[in-house]
């Protein structure tokens, strides 16, 4: 009887160190996990990056040029902010008469801009449905279809040559974000002045013109997801007036 008491107990310490081990790696491998760039957490608290069902970022992937537009349009729908506020109009005056008059204005021409998109998706619907395959190689159910249709349509930031499923590079993607930012012009403009085929000394002066030198490190190297969505945060703080 004493034997079967003293290998119970010694089953039951063996036992008890075992799972404190356990718990005790588990704790460790929590606290050894490499807290997230708040750039990247702050792009997840507003759903633009996104993980799998699993909540995996694979944030060390090299990125696809669709994914990386598909993170520019989800910013790009982002509230904007505006650095003029007006303040609340006096009653019967002439300054309410001209704030309501400019309000109503901006007002009808929103809904003109949204009716004519919604237009112009449906007759990119129709057109594209007539023809044989579909734009970009990619069916109009992947989950990509939207926001390039939103990028060509709306954005102009690609043309019906461009290639989703291909690796995004830095330079493309900086080419890109300053589309995004409204810069394209000046980059093209750069080229010619500079006789810059290449483009990426081009694309150093327009980011340095606008604050932006701190995108340059993507210059000649494969973009990760992690870099694709450091880029996407700086369109955001460009489009915000924030960060």
């Amino acid at each position: 009887m004493r034997t079967c008491v003293r290998r119970g107990i010694a089953l039951l310490v063996t036992f008890v160190v075992i799972v404190g081990c356990t718990g005790a790696a588990r704790a460790q491998a929590a606290q050894a996990a490499v807290p997230l760039d708040a750039r990247v957490q702050a792009l997840l608290d507003l759903h633009i990056v996104l993980g799998t069902p699993e909540g995996d970022l694979h944030l060390d992937r090299q990125v696809t040029n669709g994914e990386f537009v598909v993170l520019l349009e989800r910013v790009l729908q982002q509230p904007q902010l505006t650095l003029e506020r007006l303040g609340p109009p006096l009653a019967g005056s002439e300054t309410n008469n001209w704030i309501r008059a400019y309000a109503w204005t901006r007002g009808a021409w929103s809904r003109v801009l949204d009716v004519r998109k919604k237009i112009g998706h449906v007759w990119f619907g129709l057109r594209t449905s007539q023809t044989e395959g579909s734009p970009w190689g990619i069916q109009r159910d992947n989950w990509l279809f939207t926001s390039l249709r939103d990028a060509y349509l709306d954005d102009k930031l690609i043309d019906l040559s461009f290639q989703p499923l291909a690796k995004m590079s830095g330079s493309d993607g900086i080419n890109m974000l300053l589309t995004a930012a409204g810069f394209s012009g000046e980059v093209a403009a750069m080229k010619v002045q500079m006789k810059d085929p290449v483009g990426d000394v081009s694309l150093r002066v327009v980011c340095r013109q606008h604050g932006l030198d701190s995108v340059m490190e993507f210059v000649g190297k494969s973009l990760t997801r992690e870099d694709a969505a450091v880029l996407a945060w700086r369109l955001l703080v460009e489009r915000t007036n924030s960060g």
